[in-house]
């Protein structure tokens, strides 16, 4: 009983470490466990493998043995015909040997229903043997981990002094950022600088540093031009004067160097249009003059009408995304504010803004140092000498000359050549002084902001030596994908290795359950070997003497002369001692050694109470043929003794 509950209780156990594992692999709590690749990483793999392997065959053996024992004793403790025993004890010696007793099923039918099950169960758990390995493995996969790697930072530090930089060869090179094939620009975008990635071993996305130059641009207005004086001024209407010495053709954006306000503050000349102005017109509109040639002799006037732009630049610290293989930008972490609309300040505005610090205090060196864009004068006709006479050229000192950082601004805004380098004299009869270009604010403040961080970005490219400066080394946290290995549950062998270990249980409880009408008895019997066999013919003549009449010992003869009913948990150790009481050797006629039949079943006693054989006669279990054989039996063992008193006689 307690082998038939030691086997269930393990076919359970089986099941329910399946069941285990079903519910880890739905949570890949294995995943977990992530072993880096080494040079042992194979060892390990192996190590598991077998582990595994020894882990099913030492269970499975021992399931087997369990149930094959449960089995046995099942069969022995019931009346079944002498071929189903020796059918299902022959199963048990293996899958091969359980196929060919299937097979012989076909010959002389005895058990096959047994024998099935017997081969079932070696069959499941040949599955388990053939899963066993394959279950858990180590499996190879990307896994992301995070690492500090080292970035060129975008904006100088403090300690750099922006006074020393060659901002003529640096505006002189901003303009073609963005244009030529081939030259890249990570690190600038728009009017961000951020920090570049030195390392691209990473995925995905990457935070870095980020600096946004914030551009908040305004009309002055209350301003007039006066020409009474030589030169003639910008002033204020309560008498405030700033220097101007030149009056701008139309469609131009001119920064305006020359007026002393806040270091943080650009001002520009402006004479497009403007574009959705909140301001009243009348009181940010200066009013200038241009004189032009109608005819080749014929000076005429006319009023560009120009605007003063105000900016005040600031800077934003914020931080950026970028790829982490391209260093290419791909969002900021926070804004800077862009106008919707033009509002309008008085001058005073142009002198009250906050101030940066020292070192910082550079966005007008630009424009002051961009040299010009190459081009004759924009002269009007006042200001002309000899105009008539082309050869003779135009003066150097008349007009003004816009320089490669307006040109590069204008160009931003989105203007066309022809606005941005009009003819160097207007053309004769030219007085189409019209804007044909109309600037918004929010246009304005992004180009503006723009220019200054190509400026900056150019430097840093340059480097020290080449007039700008030397990026300091920062740090940013990216992913990298790292080769490693884990712990995997593999689900199709599993799902066989569940299925086997439920069908192993029902298979297991077929074969060994015990009915209650016929509980197992206690016999010495308890495996179905060769020695046990012979054991069992040297008790029992009639199952030796029914066996022995088969002339040819070939198996289908054999399993048929076996198809009578025995009940072998009748030869138990009580039953033996009673009646083996005087099993000894003796030597016979010939020679040779052999056993008494004294020890013989019952029903093969050649005496009996006459209460006895009629009990036997009852049940049916003393037949003609056991008789028969009895007979047989006697007359081989009386004839030598017959013989030999012959012989005696005779002498």
């Amino acid at each position: 009983m307690s082998l038939r509950r030691s086997c269930y209780c393990l076919h359970v156990a089986l099941i329910a470490l399946h069941l285990c594992l079903v519910g880890i692999a739905v949570r890949h709590t294995e995943h977990s466990v992530v072993v880096t690749i080494t040079s042992k990483t194979g060892m390990l793999t192996t190590a598991l493998s077998a582990s595994l392997q020894a882990f099913y065959t030492i269970y499975t053996a021992l399931l087997v043995y369990l149930t094959q024992r449960v089995s046995l004793s099942r069969r022995l403790s019931q009346r079944q015909m002498l071929t189903t025993i020796h059918d299902v004890t022959g199963a048990w010696g293996g899958l091969g040997a359980a196929l060919d007793g299937l097979w012989q099923q076909t010959k002389v039918v005895a058990s096959p229903l047994g024998v099935l099950s017997v081969t079932a169960y070696l069959l499941n758990i040949s599955v388990l043997h053939i899963a066993s390995s394959s279950i858990i493995q180590f499996q190879t996969f990307n896994n992301t981990v995070t690492a500090s790697v080292p970035t060129a930072v975008g904006w100088p530090d403090s300690s750099v002094d922006y006074n020393g930089f060659d901002w003529a060869t640096i505006s002189s090179l901003a303009p073609s950022v963005g244009n030529l094939s081939g030259l890249g620009n990570a690190g600038l975008t728009n009017g961000t600088v951020y920090d570049v990635l030195l390392d691209n071993t990473g995925i995905g996305n990457a935070t870095v540093n980020a600096t946004t130059i914030n551009a908040d641009c305004a009309l002055v207005a209350g301003m007039i031009y006066d020409t009474t004086g030589n030169p003639a001024q910008l002033r204020t209407q309560n008498g405030g004067a700033f220097l101007s010495t030149f009056v701008p053709w139309k469609d131009q954006v001119l920064c305006n160097t020359n007026v002393l306000t806040a270091s943080s503050v650009l001002n520009f000349f402006v004479t497009t249009a403007i574009e959705g102005s909140a301001a009243p017109l009348d009181r940010t509109t200066i009013p200038m003059n241009w004189t032009y040639y109608a005819s080749a002799s014929v000076i005429s006037n006319a009023t560009i009408d120009m605007s003063w732009v105000t900016c005040n630049i600031s800077l934003l610290r914020t931080s950026a995304i970028a790829d982490a293989q391209t260093n290419t930008f791909l969002s900021s972490i926070s804004e800077a504010p862009i106008s919707s609309t033009w509002i309008s300040v008085s001058p005073d505005f142009l002198f009250d803004q906050p101030q940066e610090t020292v070192n910082e205090l550079w966005f007008s060196a630009p424009f002051i140092s961009a040299p010009l864009i190459g081009i004759d004068p924009i002269c009007s006709a006042s200001e002309a000498t000899d105009v008539i006479d082309v050869a003779a050229g135009l003066p150097g000192e008349c007009g003004y000359q816009p320089s490669m950082l307006d040109a590069y601004l204008m160009q931003l805004l989105g203007m066309d050549a022809s606005q941005i380098n009009p003819f160097p004299i207007p053309g004769i009869d030219d007085s189409n002084i019209t804007s044909s270009f109309a600037l918004s604010v929010d246009r304005m403040e992004t180009a503006l902001s723009r220019v200054l961080a190509t400026m900056m970005w150019t430097a840093g490219q340059l480097g020290e030596v080449g007039g700008g400066f030397n990026h300091s080394i920062g740090s940013a946290t990216i992913t990298r994908l790292v080769l490693e290995t884990r712990l995997n549950i593999n689900w199709i062998p599993l799902s066989f290795a569940l299925f086997a270990s439920i069908v192993l249980w029902g298979l297991a409880i077929r074969m060994t359950h015990v009915d209650s009408e016929n509980p197992l008895k206690a016999n010495a019997i308890n495996s179905g070997g060769v020695l046990e066999l012979i054991w069992l013919a040297s008790r029992l003549p009639a199952m030796r003497d029914a066996i022995g009449r088969v002339d040819s010992p070939n198996i289908d003869y054999l399993r048929a002369a076996g198809r009578f009913d025995v009940l072998l948990a009748n030869v138990g150790e009580e039953n033996l001692a009673a009646k083996h009481y005087d099993d000894y050797e003796s030597q016979g006629p010939q020679g040779v050694v052999r056993p008494r039949y004294t020890s013989i079943p019952i029903e093969d006693a050649p005496a009996l109470p006459e209460t006895t054989v009629d009990q036997f006669l009852d049940d049916g279990e003393l037949t003609l043929d056991f008789v028969e054989l009895n007979i047989n039996r006697l007359r081989s063992e009386i004839e030598p003794f017959a013989l030999k008193f012959q012989e005696l006689v005779r002498l």
